[in-house]
């Protein structure tokens, strides 16, 4: 899928100490760890990271920088299986889908602070909402060289998507999570979806196979144009806004848009049941909240 050098994927990114908060698999924990534990002394170099690699962690791309530009210069055969696709002797500039994009910028902006970023995305090579989440360490060669190569280790979450399906898919209330675009503008309206609940699909007339949208923004669009709902009332403060809508035969709801720990919640509650606490009852219980 080829959607120009220009566009974006919705990537989540963390710098700094949080990043040891947010990381999810053991793999990726244990290259952090020993990333900082030389950074303590001087720069992390290649050798200090890559020959772990090959036993203790799985997936990994590592990168060199060739003048404004990236060249993927090895990939763990695991992560050519689960990517489908080996780009070892490619250039990033020739990746023109949306993640590559992206993750380009991850690469530039690492080497330039000479620290680790953390990102969580939706791979745009993939039809399916598969989320990674990925470590990005900056590394030199020797302690002679500049920082030129960026190795990165990815874990697939699908366990914790499947999981969080299965907490938020008996909810009477319709719940829709998405992940921001990671320079933080328009966050709302370009988030792209990642899941939605069983009561979310019902209420917005939506199967289990295809959707008539992938962003929030989409979303509220098809709201209005596709299920002809008319907007009565709205109001905002801090991170949440919340709409309320009468639908053609009558019936209204509340729909609530909630930025939570880099994720955008969204709730559709039908006005004739007690509306939920969303946030303190089902962002905790799926891990967006404290």
């Amino acid at each position: 899928m080829d959607v120009g050098a220009t566009s974006r994927a919705a990537i989540q990114t963390w710098t700094g100490r949080v990043i040891g908060e947010q990381i999810h698999s053991k793999p990726l924990n244990a290259a952090y760890r020993q990333w900082l534990f030389h950074k303590a002394s001087r720069q992390p170099r290649l050798r200090d990271m890559f020959v772990q690699s090959s036993s203790a962690f799985v997936d990994t791309l590592l990168n060199l920088r060739v003048g404004n530009d990236h060249l993927v210069v090895a990939q763990s055969e695991s992560y050519i299986a689960n990517l489908g696709r080996d780009l070892r002797g490619t250039l990033a500039s020739e990746l023109k889908f949306a993640t590559a994009n992206s993750l380009r910028e991850l690469f530039d902006d690492c080497l330039a602070r000479m620290q680790p970023t953390y990102a969580r995305y939706i791979s745009s090579l993939s039809e399916r909402n598969v989320y990674w989440e990925t470590l990005i360490l900056p590394l030199a060669a020797d302690a002679h060289s500049e920082t030129v190569f960026t190795m990165c280790y990815m874990a697939c979450l699908s366990e914790q998507v499947d999981v969080l399906q299965i907490l938020y898919d008996r909810s009477p209330v319709g719940i829709v999570a998405a992940v921001p675009i990671r320079n933080g503008l328009n966050k709302t309206d370009d988030a792209r979806i990642l899941t939605m609940n069983t009561k979310a699909r019902q209420i917005l007339k939506q199967d289990r196979v295809t959707n008539e949208f992938h962003s929030v923004g989409e979303m509220i669009r098809f709201i209005s144009n596709g299920l002809h709902w008319t907007g009565i009332n709205s109001s905002s403060e801090d991170h949440l806004t919340r709409i309320d809508y009468r639908d053609p035969a009558g019936e209204e709801f509340s729909l609530t848009i909630e930025l939570i720990n880099q994720f955008v919640l969204v709730s559709i509650n039908e006005r004739s049941r007690p509306e939920p606490r969303v946030t303190g009852r089902f962002a905790r219980l799926m891990g967006f909240a404290s």
